[in-house]
């Protein structure tokens, strides 16, 4: 028999500035709901899975059984600190300190990483990897060093390590595409990535360089020397992704430096843009203008408009800078960052068999590449926004993207040369496209876990009240893309016989997969693959234990949200013991609640004011309380602080 009894406000303990935290308190009590289940049911999972994997795959001091390309080492337990932050064992904290030494250790006895940090990288690579740092900010642990690192490495971009003279201040601009420990890196070995689209060197050279030129000593060594002079020298908007790095420290630190160099490089962006028509240019010469080095072309550069991940690698980085720069600044205006691309490829959209494609790629002949936009970049936009223009080119993308396959879906391994000829032609293939469906990579064979790209559409359709079921179905799949990689896992006999083992193959069977506790318990999108910050509503903290996360047995779903309100389910699933729950707003405590609303034994709503980043709710054996808290968005400083 269900019993009602009406929720009250307390007041309890105190918050992170000493203030006194509201305390709610919940006796109404109900069978869980399936979606708590299964939420407390894949922690279980993933806590086991986690246990049985390192056991595997690390050695006694968290070294890995091979060395591959630095990020792809991270990226192998990158989601393990965010996994404990969101209730995962402690023993996971543990790993995720462990691990990361190890792979640091590794990487430094091998000459790739100087001072704990990669020497000679891009920022796309690098930020795959140093996302495993930013979420360590997350887990509470007092670990200073963690603190002196991100200054540290901080240091390296904004100008202030003379051993690692990284950014040009004169400028705005990183003086190469390739940066690290050591300083910017002016050579590059030109082969893999012309003979495999990554850059390009017209006008230059006016067309791709003839097949087994790199097998020609002379006609390598010409190659490579224009390669390093317009390739190599300048900036790319992927390095904006270091952003992120320098809000890290930020976040530690509080410091006014790494907020003012955050919105000092991505406003020297937004001007470029606004200098390029529009576009943002992606080859920036030693002396700051656009494409200084290509004649006043102002596309070719590394990862840029030509170059086969174009869009992808392209709007990951701006989106991670929009949002970044205005976690720290609180301005929303630096996320017309992204939306001035976003809305430069809808221009340019055409219909093709009634699919409505935007250009990819960018070339002598102009935009090419036509392929349906994923709304990863979309609904991240409007996660910060909350803006109605921005919802409403969700929708039109969603009403044009109207059959498969996925933009990347079949991409295979041309060169994607300059000329356009050989280039990836998308068509639909007349399968129509289930916006309410959720996908694991388990399901397109995909091996890596990049899984924050394939559900965007049916969460967000979800949070908008069209797509009921959804958190049954995220967790389900979830736990199913789990196990699936523990089977792949428990059929290695032997580790020494995995092909590829140390580079992108452990990352494909990582067994923690927080696609769903994010999308549910947090209400925001997954941060960005290459190395964004979590942008989301709420935090959870375990008051009992001093520690991140959901505490034991709690169950927690964000059901709806808009510009100034979160509406929130908690569930005790324990049907004998009592169990407390912090809230915070934001992520970083970015936000500030105020008005809370929740429902009394009569069924009518109680309003009282909550006025700070936090909120306490007790739950009775078997409670649950669902809470429309009102909210002022990135109204406080963030940082990596504690309630306690």
């Amino acid at each position: 028999m269900v019993r009602r009894v009406m929720a009250w406000l307390l007041l309890f303990g105190c918050g992170a500035g000493g203030a006194e935290m509201p305390l709610i308190v919940a006796q109404e009590t109900a069978p869980p709901p399936e979606w708590a289940l299964l939420e407390r049911r894949l922690i279980r999972t993933m806590n086991r899975a986690a246990e049985e994997f390192v056991r595997k795959y690390a050695g006694p001091g968290g070294e890995m059984p091979a060395i591959g390309k630095p990020d792809d080492m991270y990226e192998v337990f990158a989601n393990w600190p965010l996994f404990y932050a969101l209730g995962g064992d402690r023993g996971i904290l543990e790993h995720s300190l462990r691990q990361w030494r190890a792979i640091t250790r590794q990487l430094e006895a091998l000459g790739r990483a100087r001072r704990e940090f990669v020497t000679g990288y891009d920022w796309f690579h690098h930020s795959e990897g140093y996302k495993y740092f930013y979420y360590l900010g997350l887990t509470g642990a007092a670990v200073p060093e963690n603190a002196q690192r991100a200054r540290r490495f901080a240091a390296m971009y904004i100008g202030d390590d003379p051993q690692a003279p990284n950014y040009d201040r004169r400028h705005r601009m990183m003086r190469s595409p390739l940066t690290g420990a050591s300083g910017p890196v002016f050579e590059q070995d030109a082969v893999y990535l012309l003979n495999h689209g990554h850059a390009s060197l017209y006008p230059l050279m006016k067309s791709e360089p003839e097949p087994g030129w790199e097998k020609d000593p002379a006609r390598r060594r010409e190659i490579q020397r224009l390669y390093n002079r317009v390739v190599v020298q300048g900036d790319t908007p992927i390095s904006l992704s270091a952003t992120a790095l320098v809000a890290t420290a930020y976040l530690y630190a509080g410091e006014e430096k790494y907020k003012r160099w955050i919105a000092e490089y991505a406003g020297a962006w937004m001007e470029r843009i606004r200098r390029n028509g529009g576009t943002v240019p992606d080859t920036i010469a030693p002396a700051g203008e656009i494409g200084g080095s290509r004649g006043g072309q102002w596309w070719g550069g590394l990862f840029g408009w030509n170059a086969r991940y174009s869009l992808h690698m392209i709007l990951g980085a701006l989106t991670t800078a929009s949002e970044t720069a205005y976690l720290v600044t609180r301005d929303p205006a630096y996320l017309d960052l992204v939306r001035s691309q976003l809305e430069m490829l809808l221009r340019n959209a055409k219909t093709v068999e009634g699919n409505v494609v935007v250009p990819y790629r960018y070339g002598p002949r102009g935009w090419f590449d036509y392929r349906p936009l994923e709304i990863r970049e979309l609904s991240h936009l409007w996660n910060a926004s909350m803006d109605a223009g921005d919802w409403k080119r969700i929708e039109t993308v969603l009403a044009g993207y109207r059959c498969g396959p996925r933009p990347y879906d079949g991409y295979n391994d041309y060169a994607m040369p300059v000329s356009g000829h050989k280039t990836y032609a998308w068509r639909p293939n007349h399968v129509a496209m289930d916006w309410k469906a959720v996908v694991s990579n388990g399901d397109i064979g995909d091996k890596m876990q990049e899984q924050e790209e394939l559900n965007e559409a049916p969460r967000i359709l979800y949070l908008a009240g069209r797509n009921p079921g959804f958190p049954e179905r995220v967790l389900k799949a979830n736990d199913q893309e789990v196990l699936r990689r523990l089977r792949v896992s428990r059929a290695v006999q032997d580790i020494r016989k995995v092909p590829d083992l140390h580079s992108e193959y452990l990352a494909g069977i990582n067994p923690v997969v927080t696609q769903g506790l994010v999308y549910l318990t947090l209400g925001g999108p997954q941060a960005i693959y290459n190395g964004g910050l979590l942008q989301v509503r709420l935090r959870y903290f375990d008051p009992q234990e001093k520690r991140p996360g959901l505490p034991e047995d709690v169950a927690a779903l964000v059901e709806t949200m808009d510009g100034a309100r979160t509406v929130v389910r908690l569930v005790n699933v324990n049907s004998l013991e009592t169990r407390t729950v912090i809230l915070q707003a934001g992520a970083f405590g970015e936000h500030e609640f105020g008005r809370v609303r929740y429902r009394s034994l009569a069924g009518a709503w109680q309003d009282t004011r909550v006025s700070g980043r936090h909120v306490s709710v007790r739950l009775l054996p078997s409670a649950s309380i669902r809470l429309e808290i009102g909210m002022r968005r990135y109204v406080n400083d963030p940082g990596f602080a504690s309630p306690w």
